[in-house]
């Protein structure tokens, strides 16, 4: 038996049961997609995993945490100065200081927000005293996860721009109800 041969058969075969039926109804079955299809079977080889993907970029978030918990934010303030900070997707919330080397602990602010940091002194700016922040978050080295009690621990310090890795410092810690953690 060719491979023709053995098509027909299979055709034939699958369409055995229909043969007897109204044509009205063998249309139905066709357009339902119901009716059996002839195939013809392939071996596959096992292929190797898709290509890794993952770009490293200010659109990949630093840190994750459980959404389905409250989570707290831990700021530890190691600049030297005294840093304000706001949580500006909350109105009922005034602008607040961590103190030079001082720590705040955010909480109940929802599962979603924009917190901004910077110097509390205005003049901190000045070409004398410039400098940037940089954030960085506490996190399981495997999963990118912050602990299990849903704290994100950031450490604020004091940085240099660093123009060959396109960094400029840091301003705004942005916690997303899906739970991603990104900077900016």
């Amino acid at each position: 038996m060719n491979i023709a041969q053995f098509h027909s058969f299979v055709g034939t075969a699958m369409l055995t049961p229909f043969r007897f039926m109204k044509p009205q109804v063998m249309v139905a079955i066709a357009l339902l997609g119901l009716a059996p299809t002839p195939f013809t079977p392939t071996l596959s080889q096992a292929q190797t995993p898709p290509a890794e993907t993952y770009q490293p970029g200010f659109w990949q978030p630093v840190g994750r945490f459980n959404p389905k918990e409250p989570v707290k934010v831990k700021l530890v303030n190691q600049t030297g100065v005294a840093l304000d900070y706001d949580i500006t997707t909350l109105e009922s919330f005034n602008p607040d200081m961590i103190p030079s080397d001082g720590t705040q602990l955010l909480e109940n602010f929802g599962d979603d927000a924009y917190i901004m940091v910077y110097p509390d002194d205005p003049e901190s700016g000045s070409a004398d005293q410039s400098y940037v922040l940089r954030f960085a978050v506490a996190v399981d080295p495997r999963t990118q996860s912050i602990p299990a009690d849903n704290i994100a621990t950031i450490t604020i310090t004091k940085a240099a721009p660093n123009i060959e890795q396109r960094f400029y410092g840091h301003r705004t810690i942005n916690l997303q109800k899906t739970g991603a953690i990104y900077f900016y």
